[in-house]
């Protein structure tokens, strides 16, 4: 008969967490509070830089259902979710969330709505204001939320 043996490895993690040291939660909250506000105006150039070229995609949409520039726009759009939340203007994220989601049903269902697509771009625009009342950022999400949700449920026409 043999006898099993069972080893179990310490967990260095859970040591090293319990050892006394390191910065105090505040102050490395502090420190990347100041890390991010260095990086806020580039991230603000950039994000603005992306909507200058949305804006140029969606300029170029003509009348019917256009795969490739609609592609290019949700490639867009999707590279500056994430960026908004950093550059404090956070409801950008959430627009951009819902223009690559009427872009995605849009193109997945192969129609075309144009003013749907304008007023993404437009609330984009509109949402990178630091000053614009939240009331207005809400009302602004808002009705997009209920355009590309109408797009989800296949409700819209053609």
């Amino acid at each position: 008969m043999s006898s099993v043996r069972l080893v179990i490895p310490k967990n260095r993690l859970a040591q090293i967490l319990r050892m006394p040291g390191g910065l105090p939660v505040a102050e490395a909250l502090e420190q990347a509070q100041a890390n991010l506000a260095t990086i806020k105006p580039t991230c603000l150039a950039e994000l603005q830089a992306l909507l200058e070229l949305a804006d140029a995609c969606f300029a170029r949409l003509e009348d019917g259902f256009d795969d490739a520039n609609m592609a290019e726009l949700y490639a867009i759009s999707v590279r500056g979710i994430g960026a908004a939340a950093v550059c404090g203007v956070p409801t950008v994220d959430d627009a951009l969330t819902s223009f690559c989601d009427l872009l995605d049903h849009l193109r997945t269902n192969q129609r075309y709505d144009r003013a749907a697509i304008g007023v993404h771009v437009r609330a984009w625009r509109l949402l990178m204001s630091p000053d614009l009342p939240q009331a207005g950022q809400d009302a602004i999400l808002a009705g997009l939320r209920k355009v590309s949700a109408r797009y989800a449920l296949g409700e819209a026409g053609g």
